[in-house]
């Protein structure tokens, strides 16, 4: 498979010096992460290069058609209390073709679907793997087809089928694994004073206690003098006429401080359940989250995030400073996380305290 995806890759990049329409870039990424003594962890050390290739087949006013091809390359080590462990890698990271009209399009193959008004505590994290803390917002790929549709007055329709990876699962962050292609969609509708959609997705699951799950997603965005949002999912899990559900439900603000160059406000609030009833709209708190970020000067800005867990009374602390040049970006990271959180809030890891450099440049 690896022979496979490195030949495909340079095929394609032969065959379009000759003949469409390209554009080749590549990113190159080095960071080292050092945790505190007491940590369970010692040290991460990771190199990622991902050389990417944009081609157009074929444009003209009615259609086009194109293509995206993105190698992962990687080297990563680390080494905690229990191992020392390094492994490396190439495999894909985007590979699509996409069918483009005047009002749709139709992508097919190995791509990033995500959606959702919430930026930090995320109920409609189905597909994606973005981690608020990470500067580069990497995520893993669906391999799936996505159609969607835009409507003259700003609405949109998304329909999805998507083939479970190797593990058997496609929706981030689950255990469970599933049989056969997943499908859904989701229609997004701009209303005179916000805009709102409702997602849908389906799965066979295969597992010893359900044999299907079904998620239904909302979520909407008003713009007033602040922002307002709210993101809500409920899962039906069903088997032998029992169900059983779980409900996560979001709200959110953010505004714009006028002090100095400008300081960006975000918090977010996550309620949750897990019962075989049908769950009440607002329940148990699972998480704030709290997110300021400010432009220092023309190439440095600075962010932070605080995130508590209810659940378990752990607080969560993230702070970085970058400075961004033309083809180059460094990040320094700091973080201050449990060692260990029995009920973790979604994609935070539990690694103690470190501090991370990240090197970005992009050629």
């Amino acid at each position: 498979m690896k022979k496979i995806t490195l030949i495909s890759f340079f095929l394609i990049f032969i065959v379009s010096l000759s003949a469409f329409e390209y554009e080749f870039k590549n990113k190159l990424t080095l960071s080292g992460r050092l945790f505190e003594e007491s940590s369970r962890q010692r040290y991460h050390l990771n190199a990622n290069y991902k050389p990417n290739l944009f081609v157009t087949f074929f444009q003209n006013e009615s259609f086009s058609i194109d293509t995206e091809q993105t190698a992962e390359l990687y080297y990563y080590k680390h080494e905690s209390d229990l191992e020392e462990n390094s492994e490396h890698d190439i495999e894909l990271y985007r590979s699509w073709l996409r069918f483009s009209a005047l009002q749709y399009e139709i992508r097919l193959g190995l791509q990033k679907i995500n959606f959702g008004t919430a930026q930090i505590l995320r109920p409609l994290q189905w597909f994606d793997t973005i981690n608020p803390t990470d500067p580069q917002k990497n995520s893993e790929g669906a391999e799936s087809l996505l159609f969607r549709y835009y409507f003259l007055n700003n609405a949109n329709l998304w329909i999805w089928g998507i083939k479970p990876d190797k593990d058997g699962t496609s929706v981030a962050g689950t255990d469970l694994e599933t049989n056969g292609f997943e499908f859904g969609g989701r229609l997004q509708y701009p209303f005179k004073f916000c805009e709102a959609a409702f997602s849908y997705h389906h799965r066979n699951l295969d597992d010893l206690q359900w044999e299907n799950e079904d998620r239904f997603g909302l979520d909407c965005r008003w713009d007033f003098e602040i922002g307002l949002w709210l993101e809500t999912m409920l899962s039906v899990m069903n088997a032998n006429n029992s169900e059983y559900y779980k409900h996560f439900f979001t709200v959110g603000a953010d505004y714009s401080i006028a002090v100095g160059n400008g300081i960006y406000l975000l918090t977010e609030h996550m309620f949750y359940e897990f019962s075989e009833e049908i769950p009440t709209l607002f329940q148990d708190s699972y998480a704030s989250s709290v997110m300021l970020s400010y432009p220092v000067g023309r190439l440095d800005s600075a962010s932070a995030i605080v995130n508590y867990n209810w659940l378990t009374e752990n607080y969560n602390y993230y702070f970085s400073y970058s400075r961004a040049y033309d083809f180059l970006s460094i990040y320094l990271n700091f973080f201050w996380n449990p060692d260990f959180d029995e009920y973790p809030i979604p994609e935070y890891d539990q690694d103690g305290r470190s501090v991370q450099l990240l090197l970005e440049m992009n050629f």
